[in-house]
């Protein structure tokens, strides 16, 4: 391997279930329930590497943390991509950046086939398990047996990977991104079990989006200019990664949606037009005194982020061209759009927040980093801001771990009716690179740099995982 961290992407191939015994520190008594984390388990057949990162089938690891400790097990999504190419030992289907054999005759009209590696996300009694481009996949969160495609009776076709839950009514809200004659934005509402569709929004041209920002009004999105270009896509000369294309020329557009899809008084969902940027990520935003704040990790263009994602386990990962944690401030009267950039280093990704502030005005906020000196590689530190000072407190796993997204966990002291918004544990996946093996970590939420609450090395390395949620029921 070129670099330290790139013996993190190699494929795992074993689907384990054990106890996990080997712990230092101490578990707080007031984590318990279960953590879910998705990505790319497996990156290669056949000594060969897909040709993006987000080409890898999916693989769930499931943490269960209860009174007897740490319980540990793994399972591959079992997709039809995941299942054909298993049996084949070689690529069968077209993905993100993978394309298969004999041209464009032998990639022409097929979509990417669906490998659910992104994220998770509980509904009733089922885990649901996403992916960008199409419907979600079923699993049972006890066994992590996978189910089947939901679709909802047919009415999912994209489905993103970053459901928003309002923590007060506990409605869940997403979108998907169908392209076709007319490219379309399509919020989904589900309540109690049940999935409305409300009214699509068709877009001035087709580009590529990952997530948004739930407030209490609207559903916001930041539309970069990472155009799409679905004929050479499906003629089959391009991948869809290689039918992308930055167009600085173009603005940022933000794109404001009434959660209630009746509209705001001004006949529907409203523009913003902003300099042209490109974000995967956003911590969270929120509605304030005629104002709309997003905090999100901010990238100048999709040039740099989009090289490394294609030459993932060789990439050098350079921090020039990457995101710089931003919060943008929004006049609803005015559309005027300010930006304020905190020093939180370089390289920033996967800003997290206490979940319960989800839509609402929040002084914290966790995310992946490295410091400002360092030129290059994965990030190696999870950073806390406080927005309130701009102070920033930093826990760095150098030299040799390199982490994954941190996620808050809120608990709650026993003599306390209500706990505190950064009253919790930051839980992260890191992979150390001297041993090849992966550790999850408990971090005081309120004192980060301090020595970690605790640290359980599993026996193998999980590949770097994308996202996950915490639940507080125990599978």
């Amino acid at each position: 391997m070129k670099h330290p961290w790139s013996a993190g992407f190699q494929t795992l191939r074993d689907e384990h279930d054990y106890r996990v015994d080997d712990i230092d520190g101490v578990v707080p008594a007031t984590l318990r329930g279960t953590l879910f984390r998705n990505g790319s388990g497996r990156n290669e057949l056949a000594g060969r590497w897909f040709a993006h990162w987000f080409d890898g089938d999916g693989m769930i690891s499931k943490v269960r943390f209860d009174e007897s400790g740490i319980h540990y097990r793994n399972r591959y999504v079992a997709t039809a991509n995941y299942l054909d190419e298993t049996r084949a030992g070689r690529i069968v289907h077209r993905g993100f950046g993978k394309m298969r054999p004999l041209g464009p005759l032998g990639n022409a009209f097929r979509q990417p086939a669906n490998v659910s590696n992104t994220s998770v996300v509980l509904q009733g009694d089922r885990l649901l398990s996403l992916w960008e481009g199409g419907p979600p996949t079923a699993l049972d969160p006890a066994t992590l047996d996978t189910r089947g495609i939901e679709d909802f009776g047919g009415v999912l076709k994209a489905f993103s990977a970053h459901p928003k839950v309002d923590p007060d009514t506990g409605e869940l809200f997403n979108f998907g991104i169908d392209y076709g004659a007319k490219t379309t934005l399509t919020p989904y509402h589900i309540d109690r079990g049940i999935l409305t569709r409300l009214p699509p929004v068709v877009l001035p041209y087709p580009v590529m989006n990952h997530d948004f920002v739930l407030t209490a009004r609207y559903l916001v999105f930041c539309l970069g200019p990472i155009l799409v270009h679905p004929l050479k896509f499906m003629l089959g000369f391009k991948s869809f990664d290689g039918a992308l294309r930055w167009d600085g020329a173009r603005p940022t557009r933000i794109l404001l949606v009434p959660r209630d899809g009746r509209g705001d008084g001004r006949g529907g969902p409203r523009w913003i037009e902003t300099d042209a940027f490109f974000q995967f990520h956003f911590a969270n935003g929120f509605e304030e005194d005629g104002t709309l704040v997003l905090d999100l990790a901010r990238y100048p263009d999709y040039g740099t982020i989009g090289e490394a994602l294609r030459t993932y386990w060789r990439s050098d990962w350079p921090s020039r061209g990457m995101a710089s944690l931003t919060r943008l401030r929004i006049d609803l009267a005015t559309g005027k759009v300010e930006s304020r950039v905190f020093d939180t280093g370089t390289a920033n990704e996967f800003p997290t927040i206490n979940p319960a502030h989800t839509g609402k005005r929040h002084r914290y906020a966790y995310i992946a980093s490295n410091p400002a000196e360092c030129e290059r590689g994965l990030q190696q530190r999870i950073s806390r801001i406080d927005f309130e000072n701009g102070t920033v407190t930093s826990h760095d796993f150098g030299p040799a771990g390199y982490v994954g997204e941190p996620l808050f966990v809120p608990t709650r002291r026993p003599t306390l009716a209500d706990g505190a918004e950064d009253e919790g544990v930051v839980l992260v996946m890191v992979f150390n690179s001297t041993d090849h093996r992966t550790d999850i970590v408990g971090l005081d939420a309120r004192d980060l740099a301090a020595r970690p609450l605790f640290t359980a090395r599993l026996k193998h390395h999980v590949p770097y995982p994308l996202h996950g949620i915490f639940t507080p029921r125990l599978f």
